[in-house]
């Protein structure tokens, strides 16, 4: 584990930018963008709710002096994956409202986003087993219907895998 804690927004901003290094498409740019945005809107709209009691008086006091941002600002990585829970429901994973590109792009980054907490060692992998299997799984059961569609306009007449 690594002994510094970076803020989450030090660590997001590093992985967005990072995504968006060599992408000259513009709409893929955008889509990037906008999970970017929808991710940073979650944490600030749900995340709070996983925090231990202790967080809470902390970012109380940071939204007190500061509010928009106050989350990414004072938590950490660790509070980044449990935060990402809610970001895999609705309404920030929402089929009836988002493009299924969009949807994509989003399970895509969020897994890309999950490797990088764990392979950076800013997580401890162990520790945060149960957390990240549940994660996966959600991520393979949003992007399973996903898939499929994607595969039937390539293969019209193909059955869905289960």
């Amino acid at each position: 584990m690594n002994t510094t804690q970076p803020h989450i927004d030090e660590i997001l901003r590093a992985f967005f930018e990072h995504e968006l290094e060599g992408r000259r498409g513009p709409v893929t740019r955008q889509r990037i963008t906008r999970v970017y945005q929808r991710l940073l809107d979650c944490l600030e709209t749900d995340a709070e709710t996983i925090l231990v009691a202790d967080d809470r008086v902390v970012l109380a006091a940071e939204r007190e002096l500061q509010p928009d941002g106050a989350f990414v600002r004072t938590m950490h990585a660790e509070d980044l994956l449990f935060g990402l829970e809610s970001f895999l429901r609705e309404p920030w994973l929402d089929p009836s409202r988002q493009e299924r590109q969009d949807q994509r792009v989003q399970l895509r980054l969020t897994s890309g986003l999950i490797r990088l907490l764990v392979s950076a060692r800013l997580i401890d992998g162990d520790r945060c087993a149960c957390p990240l299997a549940e994660l996966q799984s959600r991520i393979n059961d949003a992007s399973r219907p996903l898939y499929a569609r994607l595969m039937q306009q390539v293969i019209p007449g193909l059955e869905p895998w289960r």
